[in-house]
């Protein structure tokens, strides 16, 4: 089974489309006259012919035990041009307990309709107030995680790099790259055995939020991948922090591509999810991982013995940039 539509009775059906069209942008998808469905699972029906559906003799308008919801992400813009529109309103604009701005209005037939901010636009807001995502997610009263979600961003783009999602299409040129003797057990896993291998990979590990694949631009080359973790990583740390991990394909290495990749995660990390610190664990031999740590402004911590299943226990080296220290490097005000 699965959910078709909303249905709402109408008296006349030709303004409450214009009311759908004009003030909350819906479009009509199928005109049959007595029914007309909207964009977003909205049907309307005359009253007439749902009289007839249900053999019932009067309706009953202006209950307030239900709503329809709307999100806006440009709630500033939409609250002035509603306010010179024609409608009759349940309330002007409020906030909710949770910090989103809402607003509620009837249709033609005063079935109530809520418009909210965007809560990707919520999320936002607090950010931008200097809110960590373990604030906003207390300020909110949700899951980090969920407040996560709302600040993630699917790709980034650098001067010559997308990061981008992968895609089990990326099979075969990730077992290109990732069967290389040379780059996995640098990374802390084995060489991929085919392909298949490497479609498990991207199905169990890489889909997870915050990691990427690096492809070139002008090509769409693939060369490497990055992320960044907040559950289940290698080093213990605040709610706040996350840790950063990469590895690029032999064959370009020594390109600068690590350092440039790094440095557009880092800019998400700080900016989009409001992290406190970004850590990075690399092996004590993985001179060059380091050195790409130290071009980014990465401070060492400590070595770690850390145990990995695929190699023992480890010698790392951990190092950590605050996001404090990251927008002193990068001439950003604090504020």
């Amino acid at each position: 089974m699965r959910y078709g539509s909303t249905l709402l009775t109408v008296k006349d059906m030709d303004r409450s489309v214009r009311f759908y069209r004009d003030v909350l942008g819906l479009e009509v998808v199928n005109d049959f006259g007595a029914n007309v469905t909207l964009t977003g699972g909205i049907s309307l029906q005359t009253e007439d012919s749902w009289i007839f559906m249900i053999g019932q003799e009067h309706l009953s308008y202006g209950g307030n035990d239900a709503e329809l919801y709307f999100e806006e992400t440009d709630f500033d813009g939409f609250i002035e041009r509603l306010d010179k529109m024609d409608v009759r309103y349940v309330h002007r604009t409020i906030e909710h307990r949770w910090g989103q701005r809402a607003v509620r209005i009837y249709d033609p037939d005063k079935h109530i309709i809520e418009i909210g901010e965007d809560i990707r636009s919520v999320c936002r807001r607090f950010l931008s107030r200097g809110m960590n995502s373990h604030q906003i997610a207390e300020r909110m009263d949700v899951p980090e995680e969920f407040v996560r979600s709302c600040l993630a961003r699917d790709h980034l783009e650098t001067e010559r790099l997308i990061l981008r999602p992968w895609s089990i299409s990326d099979a075969h040129d990730l077992y290109d790259l990732a069967s290389d003797p040379k780059v996995g057990p640098q990374a802390g896993w084995v060489p991929h055995t085919d392909s298949g291998h490497s479609a498990r990979v991207i199905e169990e590990t890489l889909s997870r939020p915050g990691t990427f694949a690096i492809a070139l631009k002008d090509s769409g080359t693939l060369v490497g991948c990055i992320s960044i973790a907040f559950k289940d990583t290698t080093i213990p740390m605040d709610d706040s922090d996350c840790e950063i991990g990469f590895w690029i394909g032999s064959a370009y290495w020594n390109k600068g591509y690590a350092t440039e990749a790094c440095s557009a995660v880092l800019g998400y990390a700080f900016t989009d999810q409001g992290c406190g610190k970004v850590w990075c664990a690399s092996l004590e031999a993985n001179v060059a991982c380091a050195r790409v740590q130290e071009k980014l402004g990465f401070l060492f911590r400590r070595m770690d013995d850390i145990y990995n299943t695929s190699f023992g226990t480890r010698s790392m080296r951990i190092s950590y940039l605050s996001s404090d220290r990251w927008k002193l490097l990068n001439g950003i005000s604090r504020s």
